[in-house]
């Protein structure tokens, strides 16, 4: 059958893919006819796993994927379009973040549909290996990094009763190109930008105040347009004003507000040590382990090794990490004791824009958390009660930002 780029996406239930698409469908839909897909055979994930062991956990998901892709022409046909797509590295990581993942007529699970995107993510995993083994990384360090694509299949599962798919394309981008890594229990993101709203200063005595940068907040110092934190009356923009004397800001409390007086930092006692845009390292919290003190200082302790041996020239200037274990309400909800309190105060959090919703997605895995009835969230935990309690309330988590030197 012929198809045109709209024809396609329409057969196979898919609504939002790259513009760039239209440039490069007929030249990927001569070839298929030429020579199908190779990824539609089951053999090219025993070679991958052959060459590779990149399937310690889900080769046979893979295989069986491939062969239902095979007996159904459009989504081969999809399938070939998005392998060469994410075959061509200046564009990859651009096509997967444009690209939404098809879907069945009716939203019945589909193995063919469902398991699309895993199996044409594996068309990166030989760049993926070239460049990571170029960089002289340790193999183990390799090896961790082309498994952890799997992991695709059990975030998917997770939020789908147990059925098999796949998750997270455009976040395993990082992975793909060199700049996810997992060090002992924490992932860290090199290469990444700081985007708090605010400029820290240090003084001689080590001493840090971080004070609001180009951002509005809601008359209590949160940020206007979090939710709960809609109502403009009362509102400010606050933002750094430098003079030959030094800066005039608003400052950020302990508990991540903005404070509604100005403090004043003279140049003579303060200097600037982190911005909006500045190089940081990125912590990523996998959700398969205990976050104790111990293991995340062993982290920390590793990665800055890890850093010095293979990335020396990368001047990152702080930690900084954002997320839902950040907000400071948690040491009141599951003890300031917690492992999850204890991880929190060590970042300075600064206010953030959310929706409060990141909870119902990494806690209680709902793919679709704004509509979840949080009446039907599951007790079967200290944190789960705590959380579920909360939102009760009309209260929520939010997603906080903090960073630590």
């Amino acid at each position: 059958m012929s198809y045109t780029l709209e024809t396609l996406m329409q057969a196979v239930g898919c609504t939002k893919y790259p513009d760039r698409w239209a440039e490069i469908f007929d030249t990927v839909m001569g070839d298929f006819d030429k020579n199908g897909c190779p990824l539609t055979d089951p053999a090219y994930y025993d070679r991958l796993q052959e060459q590779y062991n990149a399937f310690p956990l889900h080769l046979a998901t893979y295989k069986e994927a491939a062969a239902a892709v095979s007996r159904s022409e459009p989504l081969s046909r999809l399938l070939a379009l998005l392998t060469a797509s994410l075959s061509a590295p200046e564009t990859a990581w651009e096509d997967a973040k444009a690209f939404s993942a098809p879907k069945t007529a009716d939203g019945a699970p589909d193995l063919a549909t469902d398991m699309l995107t895993g199996l044409a993510i594996c068309c990166q995993i030989p760049y993926m290996h070239d460049l990571l083994t170029k960089r002289r990384l340790p193999e183990d360090v390799i090896l961790r990094s082309v498994q952890v694509l799997e992991k695709g299949v059990h975030e998917y599962a997770k939020r789908h009763n147990g059925v098999p798919g796949y998750h997270l394309l455009e976040w395993f981008q990082r992975n793909i190109f060199g700049l996810l890594y997992r060090i002992h229990r924490l992932e860290i993101e090199i290469f990444a930008k700081f985007s708090g709203r605010a400029k820290v200063f240090e003084n001689d005595k080590g001493e840090h105040i971080a004070l609001a940068h180009d951002i509005t907040l809601h008359r209590s110092g949160w940020a206007l347009g979090a939710k709960n934190y809609t109502d403009e009356a009362g509102s400010f923009y606050a933002e750094v004003r430098e003079n030959d004397a030094g800066w005039v800001g608003y400052p950020y409390n302990e508990a991540g507000f903005v404070e509604k007086t100005t403090v004043k930092l003279p140049k003579s006692e303060w200097y600037p040590v982190l911005e909006y845009g500045d190089p940081i390292v990125s912590l990523h919290i996998p959700a398969d382990g205990r976050l104790d003190a111990e293991s995340v200082d062993e982290t920390i302790a590793e990665t800055k090794k890890f850093l010095k041996d293979y990335f020396p020239d990368y001047a990152y200037k702080a930690f900084y990490c954002g997320s839902w274990l950040l907000d400071p309400q948690l040491a009141t909800l599951v003890g300031p004791d917690s492992n999850i309190a204890r991880f929190g105060k060590r970042f300075a959090p600064l206010t953030a824009k959310s929706d409060g919703n990141a909870v119902l997605s990494f806690v209680f895995l709902k793919s679709d958390p704004k509509s979840v009835d949080i009446t039907t969230l599951p007790e079967s935990t200290r944190l789960e009660r705590a959380l579920k309690a909360h939102y009760l309330a009309g209260k929520c988590i939010y997603e906080v930002k903090g960073y630590f030197f």
